[in-house]
């Protein structure tokens, strides 16, 4: 490929064989096709890189690079492929997901269409090991519907209460905006990417794709579900909303609900220390009953948050 790509695609890979040749097939069967991709493979300990290895010679692929000593973290994996980037948008193909043929054509349209916008993203369909659909109802819409939403709504409505960009194969954003953000999310191991999405939201307008084009695979093996589930991931949550809190310079009522918000998911989670981390990041996890009240009121009344 000698000329300069439009979108620089970059699949960082650690031990996901299963998953690996159908994640790149559905990027090369991209209907837009003025792409590069970026293959990176963080020290694998199956067979994943005889699998790299056998595109090393398609047009598309532009590097192929091989860890010799496992990273322990993907958002450096992130760092590495971006700085070797050329293309104008960037999209993080995570390597056990897939993607529909027009997810590229439509997420590129969008954003040339709407130059003050920085990230469009796509709605997914959640799938098994086997591919198999999972019931989801976290993004319900498939009507195709374009929203174009300011970075302010965005943020203090969709990424304060959750991550709504929670699987980086949905995202497409734009290349420039890349250096102007906080590289901390570096240093965390599981929710470092919500973290890099608030960063990227709040550099400007995001457009949401009311369409399933992203295909998230949800498996036992998956490090973060793991965490997850056990409840281990509260510290870095922790450090992540208060680092929100800076950002957003939350204040008054915007700082009583999105505290109230927090301390009632902390309450009913499975960490094993609650008073040890509440007493670290008590403007997180030391609400009120009044703040907690005035969280469900904004939510129902002004949907200041999604969920």
């Amino acid at each position: 490929m000698n000329t300069t790509p439009k979108v620089s695609v970059i699949v960082p890979n650690y031990n996901h064989q299963a998953f690996l040749k159908e994640r790149i097939d559905t990027i090369l069967q991209q209907t837009y096709q003025d792409f590069e991709l970026i293959i990176l493979d963080d020290c694998s300990t199956d067979d994943s890189v005889s699998i790299i290895e056998s595109y090393r010679n398609n047009e598309h692929v532009t590097h192929i690079v091989l860890n010799e000593q496992n990273s322990g973290s993907t958002f450096l994996q992130w760092d590495k492929g971006v700085s070797l980037a050329r293309g104008e948008y960037i999209w993080i193909a995570e390597s056990d997901d897939a993607a529909h043929p027009q997810f590229l054509s439509t997420l590129v349209e969008q954003l040339e269409k709407h130059p003050e916008a920085v990230v469009a993203y796509a709605h997914s369909l959640l799938v098994n090991e086997k591919g198999e659909t999972v019931n989801d109802k976290r993004h319900a819409r498939n009507d195709g519907a374009v929203i174009v939403y300011d970075s302010k709504r965005f943020t203090r409505w969709a990424m304060l209460s959750i991550n709504e960009l929670y699987n980086a194969s949905m995202v497409v954003f734009r290349h420039s905006i890349y250096n102007k953000i906080d590289k901390s999310f570096q240093q965390y191991h599981l929710v470092g990417d919500w973290k890099f999405w608030m960063g990227v939201c709040l550099q400007g307008s995001v457009i949401e794709v009311c369409q399933m084009l992203n295909y998230f695979r949800v498996h036992s093996n998956k490090v973060t579900f793991k965490m997850a589930k056990a409840g281990t991931d509260w510290p870095e949550v922790a450090s992540v909303l208060r680092s929100f809190i800076h950002q957003l310079n939350l204040k008054g009522i915007r700082l009583r609900t999105f505290r109230g918000r927090w301390t009632r998911d902390f309450k009913y989670s499975h960490y094993h220390n609650k008073k040890e981390l509440a007493e670290q990041y008590p403007d997180v996890f030391q609400a009120s009953k009044l703040d907690s009240i005035l969280f469900k009121i904004t939510q129902r009344t002004f949907k200041i948050y999604r969920y």
